[in-house]
């Protein structure tokens, strides 16, 4: 049964065990930081489950499924970074990875996928959460968060107070949502003669989502955002010619103006292009994808 139901609670318990590390991992990549987080006691939601620092301010990780959310609560108090409530590109781009990972680890697969998932920032944890109106039955899972020691076994936190707590609530039945665009007109049915031919047809893709009960395994990857650099030339230069390099100085590379450039994603060379000017910036027209196909073979066979 998909989305968010109190038959499939216990198998998000499961699930958020399971994923304690992954979830740890997101978290310390996003805000730079050496937590390691614990599953704690977890049950029925109750306003009363949360103490006054959920009154304050804090980040949100919600992810929608339908017409339902799953909520993460993290306080402002765990430390957050100053950049949280007016965060920049690459801050937003990390926050916006941080609700997807979290729904990837927390959502079972047989629930279905998040359809949006998003973290901002709120004046009132307990507030947005009251305003998302939890279902009768909502269920909370609490994330114990601990300062991380290497030195120190994980089995070691028994009887220790954590230094912060993230709840997760669900289902929200009415979650803030993002507008969206007007759906497009359906396009014109073609003749029946053309259908079969178009079937037999159809792409490997297609085939492989249908053999996966209809869920495409790459639709979770989707909007995971990477990094695009594009790589004008490189050389090696001696540290004395370095420090000599002033406001006025001319390098000059062993690169002809007329080669492609380079574009890497993640440090690997994706694709190649000329460049372009696209109104006042700078642009990149693409001549050759090289690993496009290679990638995702990769990532279905794994």
């Amino acid at each position: 049964m998909s989305g968010f139901s109190q038959e499939n609670v216990e198998a998000i318990f499961a699930q958020a065990g399971e994923s304690m590390a992954a979830i740890s991992d997101s978290l310390n990549q996003c805000f730079d930081t050496s937590y390691r987080l614990e599953m704690g006691e977890s049950g029925i939601w109750s306003p009363e489950e949360l103490d006054d620092a959920f009154r304050g301010p804090g980040l949100v990780v919600l992810f929608r499924l339908g017409d339902e959310a799953m909520a993460g609560l993290i306080p402002e108090g765990l430390p957050l970074p100053d950049w949280y409530t007016e965060p920049g590109e690459s801050q937003s781009s990390r926050l916006q990875t941080l609700s997807m990972e979290w729904s990837m680890n927390l959502i079972p697969l047989d629930a279905g996928e998040a359809e949006e998932f998003k973290t901002y920032a709120t004046e009132s944890l307990l507030n947005e959460v009251m305003q998302g109106e939890p279902a009768d039955w909502a269920a909370l899972l609490r994330i114990n968060v601990f300062p991380a020691d290497a030195e120190t076994d994980a089995e070691e936190s028994d009887g220790q107070s954590p230094s912060a707590v993230i709840p997760v609530i669900w289902p929200l039945t009415k979650p803030p949502v993002t507008e969206t665009a007007e759906a497009e007109p359906d396009p014109a049915p073609e003749p029946a003669a053309t259908q079969p031919a178009q079937q037999q047809a159809a792409p490997a893709g297609a085939a492989m989502a249908a053999s996966s009960g209809g869920q495409n395994p790459l639709n979770r990857i989707n909007k995971l955002p990477v990094q695009a650099i594009v790589k004008l030339a490189s050389k090696k230069i001696e540290m004395n010619q370095l420090l000599s390099i002033c406001p006025g100085s001319l390098i000059t590379f062993d690169k002809p103006c007329e080669d492609p450039l380079e574009m890497y994603i993640n440090n690997q060379v994706y694709c190649l292009g000329e460049a372009v000017k696209i109104g006042e910036n700078f642009g990149l027209k693409i001549d050759k994808v090289g690993f496009h196909k290679e990638y995702k073979t990769k990532i279905i066979e794994f």
